[in-house]
């Protein structure tokens, strides 16, 4: 048999496979396969044992037919299958798995001289096997090039490549690295490192996300208003109009310190004409943060300020809102304080070439008179 035409014997299907099959053993080995859809060199694999549909009761009169060509008729009405039609069988399943070595093993084998990989062993494991599988139907249905596979793809060989090392020299792209930091954003570090652990080698620890984080600036400092970062963000989105908000939620009164910035957060934010002053609570004093502790009322709401672009009519998607800051506050903020601030935000803003039409709140403030 030409042995380039059987370099693509697993791409076979229909006509090219049953014309294969009949050239290598014959018609009624094809009238068997024809008769069950089996229609590809893969579908055969998945189904070797094409002859014990003989054994089912079926009237078919093709079925009868097919029947009657290729097995004996035993006295209690038992069938057996000719033993030549077993033997074309066995012969098209070796020949298979030969070339299933060849194409599969070889460069591998060639990598890794100490090691082998056989048919047996790839059937012994199904995820293998469907793996290379998938692979080829991929690879198969991406003859114009639109992958849209290919995040999956790369995630798989990730945690594969991983598998194969210890792991103090796990490795991982910026593709993996920017899904990670998606998938700690939206489902938070419970979720994180519940689907991590589940997943050895997939993701990066914590410990790694964190070092990305802080390495990226994208860290919020309390109190600080992003004015320079929203410039930025109304740039790459192109738009100049946007709507300004805040709003506070309730929190777990508690103090953290933060190293970075050498302040303790979590006091209640005093304000200067109604803006937080950042990095207020700063103090190498033991005896100036007991101070604070008896004395400053601990942040019991959180107050954020978000910004969300205005996209023209030539956009369809809607651009995200922007958190410009965040800070504690309690609950005497007056309204003259939320409108100095306004007039804060409004001014910077103007001054970045962004202009905010609207502002809204849904906090509950004290009006002065």
């Amino acid at each position: 048999m030409d042995d380039t035409f059987t370099d693509n014997v697993f791409s076979l299907k229909n006509n090219e496979f049953y014309t294969f099959i009949q050239g290598l053993v014959g018609q009624q080995i094809v009238d068997v396969l024809k008769f069950q859809s089996i229609t590809s060199t893969q579908s055969l694999i998945r189904n070797p044992n094409i002859f014990e549909i003989f054994n089912m009761k079926c009237s078919e009169p093709d079925f009868l037919s097919i029947r009657e060509k290729s097995c004996l008729q035993l006295d209690d009405g038992q069938f057996i299958v000719k033993i030549g039609l077993m033997n074309n069988l066995n012969c098209v399943l070796d020949l298979l798995k030969q070339k299933q070595n060849k194409i599969i093993g070889n460069n591998y084998i060639d990598e890794n001289p100490t090691l082998s990989l056989s048919f047996d062993f790839i059937n012994k494991h199904p995820v293998l096997k469907n793996l290379i599988f998938w692979y080829q139907r991929v690879d198969h249905d991406n003859i114009n090039n639109d992958d849209k596979y290919w995040f999956l793809k790369h995630f798989i060989d990730t945690t594969a490549n991983n598998l194969t090392k210890s792991s103090n020299n796990f490795r991982y792209s910026d593709t993996i690295k920017d899904f990670a930091l998606s998938l700690y954003i939206l489902g938070g570090k419970l979720t994180y490192e519940f689907i991590r652990l589940n997943l050895p080698g997939s993701l990066p620890s914590l410990t790694m996300l964190n070092t990305l984080i802080t390495n990226s600036n994208s860290k919020i400092t309390e109190g600080e208003f992003q004015f320079d970062q929203l410039q930025k963000h109304f740039d790459n989105l192109n738009v100049q109009y946007a709507f300004g908000s805040e709003d506070a939620t309730g929190i777990i009164k508690k103090i953290k310190y933060d190293s970075t910035t050498n302040t303790f957060n979590g006091f209640s934010t005093p304000l200067n004409h109604g803006v937080p002053i950042k990095e207020y609570y700063q103090t190498d004093s033991f005896d100036t943060l007991k101070m604070w502790f008896n004395s400053i009322e601990k942040s019991s709401l959180l107050n954020a300020h978000m910004i969300q672009p205005v996209q023209s009519t030539s956009q369809s998607i809607i651009p995200s809102p922007f958190l410009l800051s965040a800070y504690g506050i309690d609950n005497t903020t007056t309204a003259n304080d939320v409108l100095q601030r306004w007039w804060y935000i409004f001014n910077q803003c103007s001054q970045r070439n962004i202009r905010i039409i609207g502002f809204s709140t849904g906090e509950k403030i004290i009006i002065d008179y």
